[in-house]
């Protein structure tokens, strides 16, 4: 895999270079939009699969629980229950809404509903690839929803970092909301933030641990859902197994909730909180460019007109929902 792990890191270091002369852009967009042109075009190659998709997973993982050294209990408690409640509305109204036009509206099946809602819901393609095995997805099922929810989040990649500070104006907590509780991926959400500012980067991202630690919920309800539904209609009465809800939590959240008590109880050296951020913010440039290497034309049209439909109706109802949610309850 060291090829394209290695034509992955060298995109980001080019992204970074770029950003210097086209800093409004930012070094995450360029890496975004570089890596789609060279992963169309150049870097076609087979042999970078493997690397590539490694690199588009696994450094962001490292980030955010690095990111534990930079927030604190006291962070947290600057959301307080409104931002609980917002994230937990959020996330039932989104996959209720989601499963309701994808059966109403766009006529998909019942697990492709479920997908696209758990994806949209918490993380992407990382809570599609949790809660397929339970529901027993096929792998077309999975692969359509996770490029229409990656193209949804490439969406508002762009569109949320005008957006927010031109309706929270003055609150990088409230565009930190808007932005975690919308963008599906933990990567897109650091990617997304980081074209707004520094500050929007901790809330957004705060906000989007809430969604990621509810992933266990989520997979546990849809697991329970499609088997009653199986069951349902196989007329059987079988039990339903117990699930090990602690194994559906991510490695990376563990590793940044203890982080983040370490860092609430004892007061870290600047140099190292320092480097923990540029860390996270190159591993969240090398994230992008993972994406944008791995997003290919054919995924784009494989998704269909359906299903790019289903997700920009989706993206909509969840910003719409964002900034009605964040006024009322803030």
């Amino acid at each position: 895999m060291w090829l394209g792990i290695g034509v992955t890191l060298l995109v980001s270091i080019l992204a970074e270079w770029l950003s210097r002369y086209i800093p409004s852009l930012g070094a995450e967009a360029i890496a975004l939009l570089l890596g789609i042109f060279l992963g169309n075009t150049l870097l076609t190659q087979p042999q970078l699969t493997a690397g590539v998709k490694w690199s588009e997973k696994y450094p962001i993982e490292i980030g955010i629980a690095l990111l534990g050294m930079e927030v604190t209990l006291a962070t947290i408690e600057a959301l307080g229950w409104q931002g609980i409640l917002y994230i937990v509305l959020m996330m039932t109204m989104t996959i209720y809404f989601v499963m309701w036009i994808g059966k109403v509206l766009f006529k998909v099946d019942r697990k492709s509903g479920m997908l696209m809602g758990s994806g949209n819901a918490v993380c992407g393609s990382s809570a599609i690839a949790a809660v397929a095995p339970e529901i027993k997805a096929s792998d077309d099922q999975r692969r359509t929803a996770v490029a229409t929810v990656s193209l949804s989040g490439v969406v508002l990649l762009f569109v949320l970092p005008a957006l927010g500070p031109a309706i929270f104006p003055h609150s990088d907590v409230l565009v930190g909301a808007l932005i975690g509780g919308t963008v599906q991926s933990v990567g897109q959400v650091i990617g997304t933030a980081s074209l707004v500012n520094i500050n929007v980067v901790g809330y957004a991202t705060l906000y989007k641990m809430l969604r990621v630690i509810l992933l266990s919920v989520v997979v546990l309800l849809m697991s329970r859902s499609a088997q009653r539904h199986e069951q349902q209609a196989l007329g059987e009465t079988q039990t339903v197994p117990p699930i090990k809800v602690y194994k559906l939590v991510p490695w990376f959240i563990y590793a940044f909730l203890i982080l983040l008590l370490v860092s609430s109880v004892v007061t870290l050296p600047q140099a190292t909180v320092h480097g923990a951020k540029a860390v996270t913010g190159f591993f969240g440039v090398v994230n992008l460019a993972g994406i944008g290497l791995n997003l290919k034309w054919k995924t784009i049209a494989g998704s269909g007109v359906k299903y790019l439909g289903y997700g920009l109706v989706t993206i909509i109802f969840q910003v719409g929902l964002a900034v009605t949610l964040i006024h009322l309850i803030y």
